[in-house]
């Protein structure tokens, strides 16, 4: 791993406030409901949850935005949600955190995504999704890709995040990828499995070892070695044509592999304690195209990365750093 000094720690992250990030995914409403646990229902053998407060929170791609603008940077939201009260509720909360709301459209074909997790006593006892995963629309793609043709000159970079909710499908996917490489403009993916072959040719993708398996159609091993990580990478690599890739390993950290040159550099966690993982790939991509855009190399923004992701994965919930703590936590 590569040691950053701290003069240029703060040089890439106080540059992250002149930087402009559009970010095309999922956006949805991650829901907690808390409570207690007193007794079994009568009516099956299942806990009784006493709900005492409920939580709503940014999920999906609209949590990668809150990390942007809790990192100083200018975040462009393009997504779809549904026109009901959650969809309304999403964009208050997206306009909360100042940020412009206009790039969600609102549907009359589906319903905004949101995820309701009950917890009892820091312990999740289920989670229900209300959904439709339905590729876009007709007219939700045309009205998506003419608010990205509209806001694409404004940016330095792009984010898609993918959670397979069906924003991220043909022929929007593709156009926008064109375009990106046309105008030699940054894109980053946090990819889904099931759209392995959409993201050829872009900047970087951050998988988890997981998902860096099954793009690949592989069983992945229990404990897989080094060299086994390093062999898949590259395979990766060379099927999507890509400059970089970037595996999240969990506790092992992350593997960044550089195209030009076949380098890998192994990045040991940063994390002191794991609380829950609930959207730190959201933190990783984010502060990784921050860095990147505001004139970092790859390694280096794969180091804030995962200082980022070190933070995060210790809070309850899907989380965020700011600029102080990204700075201070990297020392």
């Amino acid at each position: 791993m590569t040691a950053i000094s701290a003069e240029r720690i703060k040089n890439i992250v106080s540059s992250f406030t002149s930087s402009s990030i559009m970010i095309i995914g999922d956006c949805m409403v991650d829901e907690y409901m808390w409570g207690e646990v007193r007794r079994i229902s009568p009516e099956a053998p299942v806990p009784v949850v006493d709900v005492e407060e409920v939580e709503r929170k940014l999920g999906g791609a609209a949590n990668v935005v809150q990390n942007l603008r809790k990192l100083n940077v200018k975040p462009i939201i393009i997504s779809v949600c549904g026109n009901d009260g959650n969809g309304r509720l999403l964009r208050e909360m997206i306009s909360g955190i100042d940020c412009q709301s206009d790039g969600i459209f609102q549907s009359d074909e589906r319903p905004t995504t949101i995820k309701t997790r009950i917890m009892a006593r820091n312990q999740q006892v289920v989670r229900a999704d209300r959904e439709v995963t339905n590729s876009l629309s007709k007219s939700e793609y045309e009205a998506l890709w003419g608010l990205f043709l509209k806001n694409i000159g404004n940016v330095k970079g792009v984010i898609i995040s993918d959670y397979g909710k069906g924003v991220i499908s043909e022929p929007l996917i593709s156009k926008i990828i064109e375009t990106c490489i046309t105008k030699n403009i940054f894109i980053a993916i946090d990819p889904k499995e099931k759209h392995f072959n959409l993201y050829k040719g872009v900047s970087i993708i951050t998988p988890n070892l997981k998902e860096a398996y099954t793009m690949l159609g592989l069983t992945q091993p229990r404990s897989p070695s080094d060299e086994e990580i390093q062999e898949l990478g590259w395979k990766l690599v060379e099927a999507l044509s890509l400059p970089y890739l970037l595996i999240t390993l969990s506790e092992r950290g992350m593997g960044l592999f550089q195209r030009d040159g076949k380098i890998y550099s192994h990045l040991p966690t940063a994390a002191r304690k794991v609380f829950d993982v609930t959207g730190a790939g959201d933190t990783v991509i984010s502060v990784l195209s921050a860095a990147i855009v505001s004139g970092a190399v790859p390694l280096e923004a794969a180091v804030l990365a995962n200082h980022a992701a070190g933070i995060t994965v210790a809070q309850l919930g899907t989380a965020y750093v700011t600029q102080e703590e990204l700075v201070g936590v990297c020392f």
